[in-house]
């Protein structure tokens, strides 16, 4: 009854001209048909055929994709040969089911890392394709290789890799100022998928901007009853009662989202990161040992620690730190990453 009530509350409010463009991120035209006739060899096996699209969509004498910030459709992605690691999953997923692959996309577990947008905090996350070959679930990333799919992801519905993309392009409204069609695509995300915390939370930003704070506030609650551990919503929803007045309700949600930080191994982490990037190197090793305490699994605590560790010239310990890092990495890319660190060193004069 809740989530229902909250539902209508976020979504009765009176609705702006605005249409969110009909974009099928999925689909594949005849151009890009014809590539992967040209350019891939369907009598190899199936592995060689994804390691070929794999290369022809790198490859500068093929489509040469490039990284840049904007989401795009797989059409767009194709004719722009540029895009986010949004546009380049839709366009291999794309490609790769024209070639009648199992492919999916696939959530990544990355350290969560908050960047700022256009005055706006965003918690940057990150996708992939996950692709299905005999008895085995391959992944293609950024990166022009092709690893076995080990830890650190998840394989999610067609339904909810398009809440992605609009929720994509709702923040790049949003970013823009363009309130009104942030809060369509947002709509026209969780109606895809209503599930995801994030996409409400975002949405609660982009009310609160229209001022309309009762819908926020209940597009937050919803955010928080999904994910009652999201820090992004706890911050949001005391900045809305702020705004309201409400300073007994702010005061309530800050408490909570001060405590939930200090338990958080990933805001110290950031505290690393910040006290790194500052030239604090022996404050980010502190930073960096709070985030271990409290997961010790977590591989990219390890590297920050190893490079806080090598500007103090501290290279067994860096040393050590590389090792539990690899011990931990969840992938064959970063395991790859942290035997050339521990090559490059060894290879290393004492002073160097």
């Amino acid at each position: 009854m809740l989530a229902a009530l909250l539902l209508m509350c976020c979504l009765a409010f009176p609705r702006a001209a605005f249409a969110v463009p009909d974009e099928d991120p999925f689909k594949v035209n005849e151009e890009m048909a014809r590539f992967l006739e040209t350019n891939i060899d369907r009598s190899g096996d199936s592995l060689q055929q994804l390691r070929n699209l794999v290369r022809v969509v790198f490859e500068e004498n093929a489509l040469g994709f490039k990284y840049d910030s904007v989401t795009r459709t797989a059409i767009d992605t194709f004719n722009t040969r540029r895009g986010n690691c949004m546009s380049f999953t839709f366009l291999f997923l794309a490609l790769a089911r024209q070639l009648g692959f199992d492919a999916r996309l696939r959530e990544v577990d990355v350290a969560p890392i908050w960047s700022q947008s256009g005055g706006f905090v965003t918690l940057v996350g990150h996708v992939n394709v996950g692709i299905h070959v005999g008895s085995q679930w391959y992944v293609v990333d950024l990166f022009p290789s092709v690893n076995r799919i080990e830890l650190g992801g998840r394989l999610v519905s067609d339904g909810r890799a398009l809440a992605h993309f609009f929720n994509n392009r709702g923040v790049d409204c949003l970013a823009k100022g363009e309130l009104t069609e942030a809060i369509e695509y947002f709509h026209k995300s969780l109606a895809a998928d209503p599930t995801v915390g994030s996409i409400w939370c975002n949405l609660g930003v982009a009310l609160n901007n229209a001022r309309m704070y009762e819908e926020a506030e209940g597009s937050y609650k919803k955010a928080l009853q999904l994910d009652s551990g999201d820090m992004v919503a706890m911050n949001d929803i005391a900045a809305l009662y702020e705004r309201m007045g409400r300073d007994k309700d702010a005061k309530r949600w800050l408490d909570k989202a001060r405590k939930f930080r200090q338990r958080n191994p990933y805001y110290h982490y950031g505290l690393g990161l910040q006290s790194y990037d500052s030239g604090n190197f022996q404050a980010s090793v502190d930073h960096f040992k709070e985030a271990i305490k409290r997961k010790g699994t977590e591989h990219n605590f390890y590297l920050g620690l190893a490079r806080a560790y090598l500007k103090l010239g501290d290279r067994n310990k860096a040393r050590e730190c590389l090792q539990t890092a690899l011990k931990y990495a969840p992938d064959e890319s970063s395991k790859l990453l942290y035997n050339e660190k521990l090559t490059w060193l060894a290879g290393q004069r004492p002073n160097s």
